[in-house]
This record gives C-alpha cells, structure tokens and sequence, in this order.
C-alpha cells in the first residue's frame, strides 16, 4: 500500500525553494559582478550590500527551518544586518553622485562593521541572547530605517526624473538609474517584511528578497531594452539614405530574388549590399516596419503563391522547396499567417474565381 502523501511537507519543501532562491540567485549576481572585466564603484557596493543581504536572508532561512541554529550563525546574521543600509547609502550615493564617495564617506561602513566587531569579541551571542536577541536586534533594524531615509534623500532627483518620464510617457531612465531606483525599493519592502515578521511570518523577509531579486532583474531588462529602442530612434536612417539602401536591395529580391536561398542571413544580405549588418537591420525595422524574417517570408510567400497558380500540378512540397523553405510545416505555417489559407485551399479559390468569370 502506497504511503499516503505528506502535504505538510510538500509545503515546507516549497517554501524552503522560494526563500532560498533568492539567496543562490543573489550569490550568481555578486560574482557576476565582482568579475566584470569594466567594474564601477558602484558595481563594487553593489555587490557588498546583495552580500550582506545575503548573509541575513540565508540567516533567516536557516534559523525558520532550523531553530536550533548555532548562536554564531545568528550573530553574523544581525551584524551583517547592520551593514546593509551604509552600504545601500553608498551605493545610492555612487550612482547619484560618484564624486562624493571619498574616504571619508567610508566611514559609514567601517564605524558600524569596528563597532559590532568590538561587541562581538566581548559580548558574543552565545552567552548575551538577550542583549543580541532585543537590544542589538532593534538597533541594526532602526540603523537600516535611518539609511533607508538617508538613501532616499540621494536619489530624490531620479525620483523626480522618472516621475517626468511616467507624464511623458517616455519610461526611457538610464539602466543604472533604474537599477538604482529598483535597489532602494527592494531594500524597503525587505526592511518592513522583516519588521512586520513578529506580526506576519519571520520567513517573509527571505521570500520578498527572492521576489523583489527578480522584479529588479526584470526592470533592468526593460530598461535596456526602452534604450535599445530609442537608440534606433534617435539615430533614424535619413530618407535619402534610406531610399539608396532600398534602390540597391530591390534588384537583388525582384532580380536575383535572393530570398529563395533558405540560409540567407542578414549579415550576407547586407555584405552584398556593402553596407553593415546593424544598418540593414535598421532600414527593414524602422523603414519597412517588419522584422528581417517578416521580410524574407513576405517576398517567399509571394513567389509561391504565383507558383501555385501558375502550374497546379506543382505540389506544395517542391513549391515550398523552390521557396526557400527548409520545412513543410514552416511554409504551411507561413502561408497561413499571410494568406490566411492553406496552399490547396488557396488554389482552390483561385480556379474557383476564374471558373464563375
């Protein structure tokens, strides 16, 4: 007889995945970053305050699932705690303005990490619980508050300026500010996920740092993304350049009707166009409207629809062959997508027509 399944489990299993997700996630972004070959400052303090970030999340994942977690575990848990709101400020501060991070902004992480090293030595958790569990614990949670405050402060122009984006209608912020703003907000909603914990669930800090990891991941793919796009546009082929491109790549489909190769690639396109990829790319994209695959499959279309009603013992195989598919069920679901038929059913209505004339 089969053991009856243990939904308790399966949900604690569950759990355990997601809140600890964000921790392995966050560890493949710190390498990320302190690999970079062109590393910033902020780059650097970025990677130091997920790293602190890190180390008490993990913390709480293991304390939730594992109560009896040694006292050291918890100690450099909360004193890593400390840290993440000095280096959130820094952060904030090097992407807002880099000029003021010297050495004496430093000292906002060195006078907290001297500090809780000091009462570390002398007062460890394993034999002060109370003062680490109640006092300390209030201390890194309010210190974190304060640095969230102070951080805000920095980037209230990004603030302003997205505000002036969002009426405009124009989401096109800078990656690193985005980045920025996604960094803060994140850091807040983890802040009072972990000081609500008493009222809600400790473990919700650790499922909102795994969350909020990846909205800001995602905001930062959107973001360069907008850039991308509005490079293009910024940049947009002037219309008598644009015309050349056009008056030499005619000859080349309606003539040598180059689309029927089925390996034809935008760079061979544009290497006999001499002009470079990125440019043709552009021209078919902002010129034509359509994709450089939309552009293949329109002209191969075309051409076999007039194979098809010019000798209908051509099979729709050697039609699609001739071309430039590699595939059947590609043309078919070409043909479909520009004709709104099949191959048989469109020749079908064509001999229909002729025959009611």
């Amino acid at each position: 007889m089969a053991a009856p399944f243990d939904n308790s489990l399966m949900t604690t299993q569950l759990l355990f995945f997601f809140s600890a997700l964000g921790v392995f996630n966050a560890l493949l972004l710190i390498g990320y970053l302190l690999s970079k070959a062109q590393r910033s400052l902020s780059d650097v303090l970025l990677a130091c305050l997920l790293t602190m970030l890190t180390i008490r999340v993990g913390k709480s994942v293991f304390f939730y699932f594992s109560p009896d977690l040694a006292k050291v575990f918890l100690q450099l848990g909360l004193s890593a705690c400390l840290l993440i709101g000095p280096f959130l400020y820094l952060y904030c501060l090097s992407v807002v303005r880099p000029a003021r991070v010297h050495k004496y902004a430093w000292a906002h992480v060195l006078l907290p990490m001297l500090a809780i090293i000091v009462i570390g030595v002398i007062y460890p958790y394993q034999s002060h619980a109370a003062l680490w569990g109640h006092i300390l614990y209030k201390v890194v949670n309010y210190v974190w508050l304060l640095y969230l405050v102070l951080s805000l402060l920095q980037i209230l122009p990004l603030l302003h300026q997205a505000r002036t984006k969002a009426l405009q209608k124009a989401f096109s912020l800078p990656v690193a500010h985005t980045l920025c703003l996604s960094v803060w907000l994140g850091c807040a909603v983890i802040w009072i996920a972990y000081f609500t914990g008493p009222y809600t669930s400790y473990i919700s800090g650790a499922l909102s740092f795994s969350l909020i990891l990846y909205l800001s991941i995602m905001m930062v793919m959107l973001a360069r993304r907008e850039r991308r796009q509005n490079r293009y546009q910024d940049k947009k082929i002037p219309e008598d350049d644009a015309a050349a491109i056009l008056a030499r790549l005619t000859p080349l489909m309606t003539g040598e009707q180059l689309f029927l190769n089925p390996n034809l690639t935008l760079a061979q396109l544009a290497k006999r166009l001499g002009i470079n990829t990125s440019r043709l790319s552009q021209f078919i994209n902002d010129n034509l409207n359509m994709s450089f695959t939309h552009y293949l499959n329109e002209k191969r279309i075309e051409h076999a629809k007039s194979l098809l009603l010019s000798d209908e013992s051509l099979s729709a195989e050697y039609v699609a062959d001739i071309s430039g598919y590699n595939s059947l069920s590609t043309f078919y679901s070409a043909f479909k997508k520009f004709t709104g038929t099949t191959p048989a059913k469109f020749r079908q209505q064509a001999s229909d027509k002729i025959s009611e004339a």
